[in-house]
C-alpha cells in the first residue's frame, strides 16, 4: 500500500476499496467500512477524506481522477522500507512482520520462528535466546583468557 495526502478539497472511495487508516479515521467512518485486519478497513459505503488527510491504498485501486486528488508521500514499495530497517539490525532480535506478529532471529541470522507469533511469545523466546548468548560468549571469553595464562606461563617458565 501506498499512503497519500489528500490535495483536492475532499476524495471519495467507492465499495469493496480497501483502506489502511488511523484508528481516528476509521472510528468517524465507522458505519461505511468493515474491519478487515488490524489497521485495513473494506469500504462497504463510499467513505469522504478532506484535504490535508492521509490515506494508504493500493496504487492499483485509484483511478486518474483519485490519482488527481492526492499526493503520493511514500514512494517506495514497503519490500525496500522492510531492506532498510534490516540492514540496521543487529542481532539476535525480533521483527515486527505486521498486524502483530513477530520473527525472531538468532545471532546467526536464523529465524527461529515458522510462522510470526505474538508479541509476548516472541520476547519470550528472545529473551531466552539473549540469555544463551550471553552466557555462551561469556564461557568464550574464559577459554581465551585461560589460554592467554597458559602462554604466558609457558613463555615465562621457558625463558
Amino acid at each position: 500500500m501506498q499512503t497519500y495526502e489528500v490535495t483536492g478539497d475532499f476524495v471519495s472511495f467507492g465499495v469493496g476499496i480497501e483502506l489502511k487508516l488511523s484508528e481516528s479515521q476509521a472510528e468517524i467512518r465507522s458505519s461505511s467500512l468493515k474491519k478487515k485486519a488490524n489497521d485495513i478497513y473494506e469500504v462497504i459505503e463510499p467513505v469522504h477524506f478532506k484535504e490535508g488527510e492521509k490515506v494508504s491504498i493500493s496504487s492499483e485501486a485509484l483511478s486518474k481522477t483519485l490519482l488527481e486528488q492526492l499526493q503520493e508521500i511514500s514512494s517506495e514499495p514497503e519490500d525496500a522500507l522492510d531492506e532498510k530497517v534490516e540492514s540496521n539490525v543487529q542481532y539476535p532480535c525480533i521483527q515486527h512482520v505486521g498486524f502483530g506478529k513477530y520473527n525472531v532471529f538468532d545471532a546467526e541470522k536464523n529465524l527461529l520462528t515458522q510462522k510470526p507469533i505474538k508479541k509476548d511469545e516472541a520476547e519470550k523466546i528472545f529473551t531466552e535466546i539473549s540469555k544463551k548468548t550471553e552466557s555462551d560468549s561469556s564461557a568464550n571469553e574464559g577459554e581465551e583468557n585461560s589460554e592467554t595464562k597458559q602462554s604466558e606461563n609457558s613463555a615465562n617458565n621457558g625463558a
